[in-house]
Formats: C-alpha cells, structure tokens, sequence
C-alpha cells in the first residue's frame, strides 16, 4: 500500500537495507563444467542478497565447508565464496560438487545451484593426452599422419582422429576453415589449439564464408577452443559465428572471437538454441549483437546493437567493453535488455563490468516475467552526453539488486514502476536518478550521487542521498575514479558480500560511492582496436 506523504515515504522506506519481503540468494558458479583436474582446483561461486550470503559446499554428496564471506580466488581473480578441491583424495573419475547459498538473516530463500560435475585426474587416467597436428598450408588429410612432422590439412581431420580429451594443435595459418564434423559429442573437454608458442592471432578459423563449404554448425560438443581467432566472412543480414544445438556444450579460452565485415554486417555471435557457451579470457569484437551464457575475463570492442539479453543464469564477471554503436542502422541498443514475454528470466548476475563510448541504453527492461537479478561494480559511459539513450525500467520485474553503479551521462528512471518489485539500489553515481511513483513500497534507495535531478523532480531519492558534480579524476581522459573532492568520496556503504571494487581493490572501511574505491590507485584503460 502506498503512503500519501512523499518526504516521510522516503525515510520510512528507503533507509532499511532489509527486504520489505522474503528474497531468494542470486548465485552461480562460476566454473567451467567437466574439467578434469590433476591438482588442487579453487572452486567458486559468485552470490549477492541484501542481507548477506553464505555458501555451503558439497563433494560426492558429503559435507565440504560453509564459506561465510568471499575472498579473492587466484585461479579466477575473483572475489568470491570457493572452496579447494583436491582430486588426489579421490578415485581418478566423476566428482559432483554442490552448492547452496543462503541468506544471512531468517525467512528468505537459499538457492540451490545446479550439480557442477568435474574430473579427479591426480593419476592421468581420466581422457588422453594425446596431441594430433594440423597444417592447413602443407598438411595432407589423406596421407598425413596427424604429426608435428606429418600433420592433417583440416580442423575436421584434426577432431575426428584425436582421442576424447586430447588436443588438436593448429599450425600458423590464417586460412582454416571449419567444416561439418559431427561424430557425437566427445566426454571430455577435448582442446584444438594454437600450436605452442604461437598466439591467437597465428590461427584463424573462417566459421561462415561467402559460399556453403564452411559452417559454424559443425555438429560436435565439448570442444574447447584455445588460443585460436575464429571469424566469420558472410554476405551482409541476419546470421550467427556459430549455431550450437540444444545441449552443447562449448568453451572458448584465450580467443578471439570476430566479423571480418564490421559490426554493422548483421551477425549475432551465438544462437539461442539452448547450448550452454563458456568464454575465458577471450575478445569479442565487430559483432552485431553479443550475448552468451557465462563470460569470465572478456573484453568486446565495437559492437552494434545489444551486449547482453537477459537469460536464466546468466553470469558476466569481469567485462570490459569498448563501444556500443549501431550507426545507420535501426538497431535497439542496449548494455541489457530484459525483454521476456514468454520466457521467465531468472538468476542474473553481472559482476564488475565497465563499459566505455556506449551510444546505447544501459539496463532496459520491459515485459516480464524477471526475477532475481544482481548487478554489482558496474561502470556505463554514455557518448556522446548529448545522446537520448537512458537506462529505464517498466514491466514484470521482481528482485533486482543495483550496487556500486557509476552512469556516466546517463539517467536511470524506473519509468513505469507498477510492476516493479524487490529492487534494492545502493552506493551508486547516477547522472540522474528518477521514478515515475517516488512513494513505491519495494524499491530501497541508499547512498546514492545524483548529478542533477530531473525536470519534476523535488528532492533526490533514497536515504543518505549527495547531489551536484561527482568530480571524477579525469573525466576527459575516462577515468570516473572520485576526487577527494567529491561529495561520494568514502560517504558511500558497504555492501554484504562484496568487499572489492571494480578493479578488485578492497572498498576499505570508508567506501565510495560508485564503482571505484578510495584507494583505487587508477589504471591505464586499454586502448581498444577499432577505429
């Protein structure tokens, strides 16, 4: 039921981090399924609730430790709740990790995470070791031998002659293509890779050409693809890098992913067929739209229209993006939609993303039904500033946790909240921060930076609030630390289950408000390729 007094709603409101009603943890591995591990692996998960979470962990079903507050897993870079498995205390073979994360306080709810199934491998047995070499220059399908000295000339001759679990290694050559392959999908992570010592930019793999000969259909799962540039050279519309089938599964690791015609050519990276696609420090650059379902450590530069549609356990960690533009087009661009009339969304997370030169919207949604998304250490650059892009949200949308948020020249407006449920925005620097009903029961608004209110707006939102000029470090020059000066400099709150910054610098015990922290030290903003 709504207050009448829209002052003393605000206070009443907005000044109590708990829910107003009984929320489900937002959680997710943050693991690449089915990988067979011969030493102690560092095992994660990334999960947010407005009270706090613990995670409780289980191998082969027996207890495995509750992890009460996240630390810095090195094998990821993350913050996050992980635990150490060591696969010499267990028979070389299957292991099931599970996880559960549970909300701090009583009467919310835990959210129990899918089965992650890995190797123990600590005696070799698990796959083979086994390498197979491919030279599309000199190579020989029909007399080669798959060695160093006697390599195939195909990627599909590579694949279908190296054992489950072994590696495929590519020569220098910027002329592979890749053909139906087919065969069943192998049981292990089998890898084709730049041969040792070469980079991702020695290898590159045309997925869809000009004529029929390639495909990025091939028709085989778990392929890991490491250290290769895969490409596509289409004739301008519609069309995907790759169409995966229902059930796939797919990694690329260290690679460079691209259209060789522009962002402007039409081509989405994947298709939405119910594949599950993992990508580890990897770029995607010169596409259409992006997408995905777990990204780890990915730069993207110039991409057209949407980086992200909202899917069920969707997971982005650590994301930088270089360029949102679509141009002469009619694209609808956007950092991310949720748009899901028929489909419900549930368990988003986007964790530690910056975006720069974005001519787009940033977080849009629409028609429903989404439930349980956190976005956390978020980074959005409007430009020009002039440009009419906003971040809005309307629709069937329940649960949202906005944290630690810097938009850069961009409104965020809750524009038509009637549907809106469970949102919970804290420690952020908005450009301007508007809702179309200030006296909602289920939207809590906490130390938030508004750089200007909006025309019909009276006072800023939430509790704590600071206006005016944000004064970034070096606002020309991209970097949206705060300046001493700054009315969000360590004025901002902690919060529950993130104790790092965008960058991974510790928030200290005055944070910021925004995405960086006080002791942010500033880093150099990779120069992006495109032009």
């Amino acid at each position: 039921m709504h207050k009448l007094l829209f002052p003393c709603c605000l206070i009443a409101l907005l000044t109590t981090a708990t829910p107003l009603r009984a929320t489900q943890a937002i959680a997710n591995w943050d693991v690449v399924p089915g990988q067979a591990i011969d030493k102690p692996f560092k095992c994660g998960v990334v999960a947010f609730h407005e009270t706090g979470v613990d995670v409780e962990f289980k191998i082969n079903g027996k207890e495995a430790g509750r992890v009460k507050e996240p630390t810095r897993n090195d094998q990821t870079g993350v913050f996050e709740y992980w635990i150490e498995i060591d696969p010499a205390k267990y028979p070389d073979g299957p292991v099931t990790v599970s996880a559960t994360a549970i909300p701090d306080g009583t009467g919310h709810e835990t959210r129990l995470l899918e089965d992650l199934n890995l190797f123990a491998n600590s005696k070799g047995t698990v796959g083979s070791t086994a390498t197979v070499w491919v030279d599309a220059a000199k190579g020989d399908d029909a007399d080669g031998k798959g060695t160093e000295e006697s390599p195939y000339a195909t990627v599909r001759k590579g694949v279908l002659m190296v054992p489950d679990g072994g590696t495929v290694y590519l020569k220098a050559g910027k002329n592979y293509s890749l053909t139906p392959i087919g065969g069943g999908a192998f049981t292990y992570w089998t890898t084709v890779s730049a041969a040792p010592g070469l980079k991702a930019d020695d290898v590159h793999i045309l997925t869809y050409g000009k004529d029929d000969s390639t495909t990025g259909r091939y028709g085989k799962s778990r392929i890991h693809w490491k250290n290769v540039s895969l490409f596509c050279d289409r004739k301008p519309g519609w069309g995907t890098l790759f169409y995966f089938e229902k059930g796939d599964l797919i990694w690329f690791d260290q690679a460079v992913l691209y259209d060789k015609n522009g962002r402007l050519s039409g081509t989405t990276l994947f298709n939405g067929a119910g594949a599950m696609t993992y990508l580890t420090d990897s770029t995607i650059r010169e596409f259409m739209n992006c997408g995905g379902d777990f990204q780890r450590n990915v730069t993207m530069e110039n991409i057209g229209s949407d980086i992200y549609r909202g899917s069920t356990n969707l997971t982005a960690i650590n994301v930088t993006i270089h360029r949102i533009d679509r141009g002469e087009t009619e694209a609808h661009p956007d950092f991310i939609q949720f748009y899901s009339p028929k489909v419900p969304v549930e368990n988003v997370i986007l964790y530690n993303i910056k975006v720069y030169d974005m001519l787009a919207q940033g977080i849009f949604g629409t028609q429903g039904p989404v439930k349980d998304v956190a976005i956390v250490n978020l980074l959005l650059e409007k430009d020009p500033p002039e440009a009419a892009f906003v971040s809005q949200l309307s629709g069937e949308i329940d649960h949202m946790l906005i944290w630690n948020a810097t938009l850069v020249d961009q409104m965020f407006n809750f524009r038509n909240s009637a549907q809106l449920s469970c949102f919970d925005v804290r420690n952020g620097v908005f450009a301007g921060l508007a809702t179309d009903n200030p006296d909602h029961t289920s939207i809590v608004i906490e130390s938030a930076h508004t750089k200007k209110l909006a025309w019909n707006q009276k006072q800023p939102l939430g509790a704590n609030p600071t206006t005016g000029d944000p004064v970034f470090v070096n606002e020309e020059g991209d970097d949206y630390r705060l300046s001493p000066q700054s009315p969000g400099h360590q004025t901002g709150v902690l919060c529950p289950g993130v104790p790092a910054d965008v960058d991974g610098i510790p928030w200290g015990d005055k944070p910021n408000r925004g995405a960086f922290a006080a002791d942010n030290p500033g880093k150099s903003i990779p120069a992006a390729s495109y032009k």
